[in-house]
């Protein structure tokens, strides 16, 4: 292949992958500090990229040469955020999380594949007070914040900064579409957490116990009505909000790992989950394409239970509602 060839099949990637309201030129010139006419001499293949250049793209947009000129190996490149008590911030986890959702929304037809082994956090937004505690189990018991080790949870200490972001993400997050694999312990994570401060006294009353496990309920009826409408709203909207297509299976075979992948036709990510809140993304063609074969294999194998199939739907949450209920008596025994 010719350079300036090399150059063009190095810049048409850049454009599939680029957010729709983002211009290419302006996102170039940007980056590597140069006026939009040298950005467009390079994309046009007249002037060659540096080994610099080549790299602050490729950095930026999470490029991996091999995949772009099918130098087929077995290295993939990943993007990583390691989140420790040193260097997490609990706003800006949120916001960068704001920001992935909103970029995911920028692709028109764009898809969310959720292989679930836990509820989505997307669903735990819904309500703050579940939200709430999720991320203060992350930060006291996962990374052991020095500043929470002799704290126990309230519904009543809520940041209000969590409940505003909360709201802007769980909005956002029901306007793309999506297709979550759920089974039925998938429930099981977050509600062993709660059992765990339940029974090791980290709740500051018995009611905010009581208060988690009802949050629970919540977010397994609006996920049901999610799925009997076949579409997305936000829990403190109705559901003529018009938000986007839901579908949701039921796979009885094996309990998920969280893998996320996006679909936009040329624009693929896919996140692997690991170390229980940190998340591993890449573009990778090859290995996004993987991704997306096992979860169609995954789907052929699960019934689904949105739109459609009212019988086993019922049966799935009452399921789940009743792993609930056992564990709210227990906790509702129990001296505080």
């Amino acid at each position: 292949m010719e350079p300036q060839a090399v150059q063009q099949v190095f810049f048409n990637h850049i454009k599939n992958i680029l957010p729709h309201h983002l211009s290419i030129v302006d996102e170039v010139a940007r980056l590597l500090n140069i006026s939009n006419d040298s950005a467009y001499r390079r994309m046009r293949g007249d002037k060659p990229l540096t080994f610099e250049e080549v790299q602050k793209l490729c950095v930026h947009f999470n490029i991996s040469l091999d995949s772009i000129f099918h130098l087929h190996t077995d290295n993939y490149i990943f993007s990583v955020k390691m989140v420790s008590a040193v260097n997490f911030n609990f706003e800006l986890y949120l916001k960068k999380m704001l920001a992935d959702i909103e970029m995911i929304r920028s692709f028109e037809g764009a898809e969310l594949y959720f292989v679930n082994k836990d509820i989505p956090l997307f669903h735990h937004f819904q309500i703050p007070e579940l939200a709430g505690f999720k991320f203060f189990f992350f930060m006291k018991t996962i990374l052991s914040y020095p500043e929470l080790s002799n704290q126990k949870f309230s519904v009543e200490k809520i940041p209000e900064s969590l409940k505003t972001i909360g709201k802007k993400i769980a909005e956002t997050y029901c306007q793309v579409s999506s297709t979550e694999i759920w089974n039925i312990e998938g429930i099981d994570t977050t509600l062993q957490q709660v059992d765990y401060y339940r029974d090791s006294h980290a709740f500051e009353k018995r009611e905010d116990v009581i208060r988690i496990y009802d949050c629970m309920h919540q977010v397994l009826d609006h996920v049901e009505s999610l799925a009997a409408a076949g579409k997305k709203y936000p829990l403190f909207l109705n559901e003529n909000w018009g938000g986007a297509n839901y579908k949701l299976y039921n796979n009885e075979v094996f309990l998920g790992d969280n893998t996320i992948l996006v679909d936009a036709g040329s624009f693929k990510l896919a996140f692997i989950n690991h170390s229980v809140i940190n998340y591993m993304a890449t573009r990778n063609i090859d290995f996004c394409n993987h991704i997306h074969q096992s979860i169609q294999n995954t789907m052929q194998r699960s019934l689904l239970i949105s739109s459609t199939g009212e019988k086993e739907r019922v049966r799935f949450f009452n399921q789940m509602r009743e792993n609930i209920n056992r564990r709210k008596r227990v906790a509702e025994q129990m001296d505080y």
